[in-house]
């Protein structure tokens, strides 16, 4: 993709509002995934971070190797973020204060480009709500240790290659299930941060493609 980041950001900006959704999320949903909750679930609310910046002329995605615990999201490959505390004002909110505790960057510095479709975790029953937000600079990163094993900056461009979609199998003292995942840089990115990643990546295609 040769677009340089500047015009990629305002791109962002005008191409979100017309969101792709459930469909780019079943490109890297696992077969029996569950992708929306029963009557008698009652889902708590939750918000992530994808978080794009400038680096060797190119555009790199912000991630999150997390901390490894007894639960079954341990170890796994994220965007920083977590669940609407009481305080949170609202949804971004709650993104934005997850980035800087978990990795240090400061909502003052990030501009926000637009919110993805929710998706529904069963694992969890959570809803996260994606946003996305672009920091001008190279970041520098503070990582909250107890639950960032460290902190990962994946090039758009590796992630937009058809080569880096796989299959792979995963297990934890969980689980064990076979799910399309992203390789790029031996980071395996599977699950529900691979479906957000579908829908965010799918808008990228659309804007690169060469009869816009």
């Amino acid at each position: 993709m040769s677009i340089d980041t500047k015009k990629l950001i305002t791109l962002i900006e005008n191409e979100i509002q017309q969101l792709p959704g459930r469909e780019a999320h079943k490109l890297m949903s696992p077969r029996q995934r569950v992708l929306k909750p029963t009557g008698d679930q009652n889902p708590r609310p939750s918000a992530v971070l994808i978080l794009l910046y400038p680096k060797n002329a190119t555009t790199h995605v912000v991630m999150i190797k997390r901390a490894e615990y007894d639960g079954v999201h341990s170890g796994q490959i994220a965007f920083p973020g977590g669940k609407k505390e009481r305080n949170d004002q609202d949804l971004l909110d709650t993104a934005l204060r997850e980035t800087f505790e978990e990795i240090g960057v400061r909502r003052s510095d990030i501009r926000i480009l637009g919110k993805l479709s929710p998706l529904f975790i069963p694992v969890s029953n959570m809803c996260v709500h994606p946003y996305v937000g672009f920091y001008n600079n190279k970041p520098l990163f503070v990582k909250q240790d107890k639950e960032v094993q460290e902190v990962l900056s994946i090039s758009l461009n590796k992630l937009l290659l058809k080569e880096a979609i796989t299959q792979a199998v995963f297990s934890g003292e969980h689980y064990e299930i076979e799910a399309p995942c992203y390789l790029v840089n031996d980071l395996r990115i599977w699950g529900a941060s691979a479906m957000i990643l579908s829908e965010f990546l799918t808008i990228i295609e659309r804007i690169s493609a060469p009869n816009r």
